[in-house]
């Protein structure tokens, strides 16, 4: 079986506590603050010792109690605004309010339903190798989906994506078309302000055909191409020869016969969620933080950097071409299924 490597490389963040002795415990939360209908999420780093608390909540220190369900802190950021947080914990599950300033008032304050979910401890032994079957796929870009999966720096991650229609290896439609995504993948130590590294080893179609479509785009239909344009439209299927490399339309005759075109495969999308403030971005669209880029240099041996604007990253990939050229002059690539891998360091 062929994989793509990925490499991803992050920034690691220190988190200071008081000597108390014995080891405390730690665990990492991702909380849904509803502010005003509007979802905020946070990193909240605890640090156990009893029922003490220490901590981060969103990059700022925090202090608290853990007394059975009931948890209770308050964290002060750079500006000086403290919030405090009461919450109950119900297994890996917290629910409570959040008592913050009042972003318009001075000397008031507001409260905010919150919701959080704790994250998987990084399991001992060192890195892992991860395969990982995706069971649900995405078709925006978005931090309000849930992750289907926590990695550390170290961790390898293989797995596979469908094309762009939803069509798996198989030619089983798993998906929504509208070049659906693998994701989003939750990278335990980035957070907003780092840059995410994705440096692509090998990447690989597991599959021996591709789709494509004879037409162009209508901003690159000319006047004197219009009336010609306007035959176009048709699905076209390429055979994809995976050992010689090689792609060619399976039906081709005439001046085509034995026409062909090197492979050389690449993903069309890749991205992080965008940030507080902005709307889900559709998998057919682009933003700061990436997205269906169709730029073919995401390939083996290069790196695409990525703005972190979320806890966790929260990493899509998917849409994978079996070759394309500089763009998508006919909406589609050679649209096809891959299988790849990937290691965050």
């Amino acid at each position: 079986m062929n994989h793509a490597r990925l490499c991803c490389c992050l920034l690691w963040l220190g988190l200071s506590f008081p000597a108390w002795g014995a080891a405390p415990v730690h665990e990492s939360w991702r909380v849904r603050m509803d502010l005003w209908g509007n979802a905020s999420y946070q990193a909240l780093e605890l640090e156990r010792q009893g029922e003490t608390l220490g901590g981060t909540f969103g990059g700022d220190p925090l202090t608290g109690t853990w007394r059975g369900a009931a948890i209770r802190f308050s964290s002060t950021d750079a500006r000086g605004a403290t919030c405090v947080l009461d919450g109950t914990v119900r297994g890996a599950g917290m629910t409570g309010s959040a008592d913050c300033p009042d972003p318009n008032r001075a000397g008031r304050r507001v409260r905010y339903p919150f919701t959080a979910s704790r994250l998987p401890g990084r399991p001992a032994g060192g890195p892992r190798i991860v395969d990982f079957t995706p069971t649900r796929y995405a078709n925006v870009f978005s931090a309000d989906l849930e992750p289907v999966l926590t990695l550390w720096p170290g961790d390898t991650v293989r797995t596979r994506t469908v094309d762009s229609g939803g069509v798996d290896e198989h030619g089983v439609t798993r998906a929504l078309f509208g070049n659906p995504q693998v994701g989003p993948f939750y990278i335990a130590t980035a957070r907003p302000g780092d840059t995410l590294a994705v440096h692509i080893r090998r990447l690989r179609p597991n599959r021996d055909y591709a789709d494509s479509l004879d037409s162009l785009v209508g901003r690159a239909t000319a006047t004197s191409l219009a009336g010609d344009a306007a035959k176009l439209g048709k699905p076209v299927r390429w055979t994809l020869d995976r050992a010689h490399g090689r792609a060619f339309p399976a039906e081709a005759g005439g001046a085509l016969a034995g026409f062909s075109v090197p492979l050389r495969p690449m993903l069309g999308g890749m991205a992080v969620a965008p940030g507080f403030g902005a709307p889900p971005l559709s998998t057919g669209d682009t933003g700061p933080g990436g997205g269906n880029m169709d730029f073919n240099q995401l390939v083996e041996g290069n790196t695409v950097y990525l703005p972190v604007q979320q806890p966790g990253a929260l990493l899509y990939f998917g849409d994978a071409h079996a070759l394309q050229g500089d763009g998508e002059t006919s909406q589609y690539a050679l649209e096809t299924s891959m299988e790849w891998s990937c290691r965050w360091t």
